[in-house]
């Protein structure tokens, strides 16, 4: 109705891209219902596990389009990797880069396109994430 009535009144579509997206059901599948008392209250949620564990959990293990079943043990799992990351990135600006001048940190970031002889110069590891960095980008951009 919404796309119908903008081109009628506007000449043009109110939006390009259509999202199609499930139902976030109960973890037994059944719908959520404030009558059934099944209903998960987000700002309950994020107030005990945190946004980044909802918004963790509501797009992981998911197909696009089909019902996402979200209980507890999921959130709890997510809040836990989530932590686990910032204990690793808090690891590694605590300790890797605790020394470092402004200079150092400087160096660190990315200015421009890498040249094949600094891409050469890479251990293997390090030129694998900078070839996967680069797939990333262009599936996001293609």
């Amino acid at each position: 109705r919404m796309a119908m009535m903008g081109l009628e009144l506007t000449g043009k579509a109110p939006f390009d891209v259509v999202y199609l997206h499930g139902l976030v059901r109960a973890a037994d599948g059944s719908k959520m219902s404030k009558t059934k008392g099944n209903v998960i209250d987000p700002l309950d949620t994020v107030a005990t596990y945190g946004a980044d564990s909802l918004r963790y959990s509501l797009v992981t293990g998911v197909t696009p389009g089909q019902d996402i079943p979200l209980n507890m043990e999921k959130l709890e799992a997510n809040r836990n990797f989530a932590n686990k990351l910032w204990n690793a990135c808090k690891f590694v600006t605590d300790n890797a880069l605790k020394g470092a001048d402004e200079a150092e940190l400087a160096d660190l970031g990315v200015r421009g396109p890498m040249s094949k002889e600094e891409y050469d110069s890479l251990s293997l590891p390090e030129r694998y994430i900078v070839s996967k960095c680069h797939e990333l980008a262009a599936s996001v951009t293609s």
